[in-house]
C-alpha cells in the first residue's frame, strides 16, 4: 500500500515525499568561519552519510569533511571517493578505556572536544541533510560552543520529568552544580553543534561519562555543559534554530517541514524514522543520487540505490541474528 503524505499547510514542503529546492550557492564570505565538518559514522550509517556529505558539498562547497569512524571494519572507501573527505577511526587513535566507554554509541561525539582534527568544527549526525551554508551560524568570533534547537518553536524544560530523557535523576544536576538552573532552558538536539576544540578537557568529560546516570548517551552531558556555559559565560555559548524533523510525529508542522520560500540555512534530520528499504524518503534519495554523480557514477542511479538498500538490510539482519539471545 502506497504511503500517503500528511496533510500539511501549503506553504510547507514535506522532504519525505518532495524534493528540496536548490539551496543558495555557498557564500565565500563565510569561508574563514569554520575549519571543517565532522560526521560520526558506524557501519550502519554509511549509506546515510553519503547523502549528508553530498548535501554539504552542495551547500558549503569544498569545506573539509572528516568521518569520525567507529569500528575498524567500517568500510568508508566509497565515501572517501568524494573530494575532501578523510577518515579518522577512533579505535586506531584512542586509549582502550575510552574506546570501551564511548564506542558503539553516540558518546563518540564527546571525543571531538579534545581530538577534533579541526580547531573550529561543526559536528553533524550522518542521518541528516544540510540545506544552505551553515557557516553563517559559525559565529566563533563571539562563541565557542553553539547548540542547535528546533527550527521554529521553542520547547523548554519546565519540570523535572522533562529531564528524564537525558538523565536518570534530575537532582544529579544539582549535585554536580548546586547553582545550576535548568528551568526554562530550550530543548536541543546534539545531532548538530558547533564547537571550538579544547573548550572542555578530556579528564572532565570522561569523569562525567563514567557516571552511570545518563539515559540518552551524550545528550545529558552536553546539556549540563551548555547550561553551565550559558550561565558562566565560559566557554562562550549560544543556540541556533536549525533543525527540522520530518519523520517525528511528535513535533509541530513548523518543526517538521521547511517553508517553501525560506532561504535561511536549515538541517533536515531523520530522527525517529530513518530512510531505509521499504521507507524511501525523496530528499534523501535525491542526495544519495547526487553523491553518486559527484563520485563519477551517472547511470542507473535508482538501481544503485536499491542494491545498496538491499545490502544495508542484509547486514542489519545479520547483526540482529548475531546478537546473543536471552533465555
Amino acid at each position: 500500500m502506497a504511503k500517503v503524505p500528511d496533510q500539511i499547510p501549503a506553504e510547507l514542503l514535506d522532504p519525505r515525499f518532495e524534493s528540496l529546492p536548490a539551496p543558495p550557492a555557498p557564500n565565500p564570505e563565510f569561508n574563514d568561519r569554520l575549519d571543517g565538518v565532522v560526521i560520526p559514522v558506524w557501519e550502519g550509517d554509511v549509506y546515510l552519510a553519503k547523502a549528508c556529505c553530498a548535501s554539504i558539498r552542495q551547500s558549503m562547497g569544498d569545506i573539509p569533511i572528516t568521518l569520525l569512524v567507529d569500528g575498524k571494519a567500517t568500510d568508508t572507501r566509497d565515501l572517501q571517493r568524494l573530494h575532501g573527505v578523510e577518515r579518522l577511526c577512533i579505535q586506531e587513535t584512542i586509549e582502550p578505556e575510552i574506546v570501551r566507554l564511548c564506542s558503539g554509541t553516540p558518546w563518540t561525539k564527546m571525543m571531538l572536544f579534545w581530538m577534533s582534527p579541526y580547531e573550529r568544527f561543526l559536528c553533524l549526525d550522518a542521518d541528516l541533510l544540510v540545506w544552505g551554508d551553515l557557516r553563517a551560524c559559525a559565529d566563533f568570533n563571539k562563541y565557542d560552543f553553539i547548540m542547535t534547537h528546533r527550527f521554529q518553536t521553542t520547547v523548554t524544560f519546565t519540570k523535572a520529568q522533562d529531564l528524564l530523557g537525558c538523565i536518570s535523576d534530575p537532582a544529579i544536576f544539582t549535585k554536580l552544580d548546586p547553582a545550576l538552573d535548568w528551568h526554562g532552558q530550550e530543548e536541543d538536539n546534539t545531532g548538530v553543534f558547533f564547537a571550538r576544540r579544547g573548550i572542555f578537557s578530556k579528564d572532565a568529560l570522561m569523569t562525567l561519562r563514567r557516571m552511570d546516570c545518563w539515559t540518552c548517551y551524550e545528550s545529558g552531558v552536553f546539556r549540563y555543559l551548555y547550561w553551565k556555559a550559558l550561565r558562566d559565560g565560559t566557554p562562550r555559548a549560544a543556540g541556533r534554530k536549525l533543525q527540522l524533523f520530518p519523520a517525528d510525529r511528535d513535533s509541530r508542522p513548523e518543526d517538521r517541514y521547511p517553508p517553501r520560500n525560506s532561504q535561511s540555512p536549515k538541517v533536515i534530520h531523520w530522527i525517529t524514522k530513518k530512510p531505509k528499504l521499504g521507507r524511501r524518503f525523496q530528499a534523501s534519495d535525491d542526495y544519495r543520487k547526487l553523491f553518486l554523480k559527484l563520485t563519477g557514477r551517472t547511470h542507473l542511479l535508482g538501481v544503485r540505490l536499491l542494491l545498496e538498500d538491499l545490502g544495508v538490510w542484509l547486514k542489519r539482519q545479520s547483526r540482529s541474528l548475531a546478537k546473543p539471545r536471552r533465555n
